[in-house]
């Protein structure tokens, strides 16, 4: 298989990945198709019979919250109520600041509680006949499914403050990415603070690895938003990733059941 099919295949297995989680999350079709840039009833029509034919399939037990990751989201969820809104992934960037090595991570780029608080009144703001308020996306609670699928792929039995984190910085499309971004926080810095703190993937057997062509245009990945011009890049239509995102995409889906694995 070619690597553009390679990379096309993980796309579409991270992409079910995800829609699954936001519907176990309890998202709407419409919220979905949102974020998809879609109509709901497309959105129906091409993940509901996948998510039916897979709903019947036992799925390994994620790894449980570890204490401080626990703390961290309580605090998402009284911010998120203070505002009288559903909890998003906003609220979870203002909860990891609470405590542990998110918390850490964060401090040392220079991002603080207020100036998350700030950024999402900027961004996220929505306005009715009582005011102002600021609005969750929702996204909450598949964000967390999503990280404790990210430590199981990475063989870890709890899942932690750093795991959040990196999910979070990493999906483009967030709240919390969106206030990182106005920041001025790139996700690649956040991916790099973290890479001390997360083990390598745990590997079966030795796998011959495929890549594309170096960048050398500075155009970034899309996924992490690296620009290293050493770093092997493989482009596709409108979109490239880098081969660290490659590989932490491969370990994501083969630590998601009912995700077809690629062939090599």
């Amino acid at each position: 298989m070619s690597v553009a099919g390679q990379v096309g295949g993980m796309a579409d297995a991270m992409v079910d990945h995800y829609v699954g989680a936001a519907r176990a999350a309890g998202l709407s079709w419409t919220v979905i198709g949102e974020r998809l840039g879609v109509s709901k009833q497309a959105a129906r029509q091409r993940f509901s019979p996948r998510l039916e034919a897979e709903s019947g399939t036992a799925s390994g037990e994620l790894p449980a919250l570890a204490p401080r990751l626990s703390a961290c989201v309580e605090v998402a969820q009284a911010a998120a109520e203070a505002h009288g809104t559903v909890a998003g992934t906003q609220h979870l960037l203002l909860g990891l600041q609470h405590v542990g090595v998110a918390a850490n991570v964060l401090d040392r780029l220079g991002v603080t509680r207020d100036a998350v608080a700030a950024a999402s009144a900027r961004l996220l703001t929505s306005r009715d006949t009582d005011g102002e308020h600021v609005v969750g996306d929702g996204e909450a609670e598949a964000t967390v499914v999503a990280a404790q699928r990210f430590a199981a792929s990475r063989g870890q039995n709890l899942t932690r403050t750093e795991h959040l984190l990196f999910v979070l910085a990493l999906d483009p499309g967030s709240s919390a990415r969106r206030v990182l971004d106005d920041l001025g926080i790139d996700p690649a810095r956040v991916k790099k603070e973290l890479s001390d703190q997360l083990p390598p993937p745990p590997r079966s057997g030795r796998r011959g690895r495929r890549t594309g062509k170096p960048d050398r245009d500075g155009r970034a990945c899309s996924f992490c938003g690296c620009a290293d011009v050493d770093r092997v890049m493989v482009n596709g239509p409108g979109v490239r990733i880098c081969s660290e995102c490659v590989v932490l995409a491969t370990d994501i889906v083969a630590a998601t059941p009912g995700t077809r694995r690629l062939r090599d």
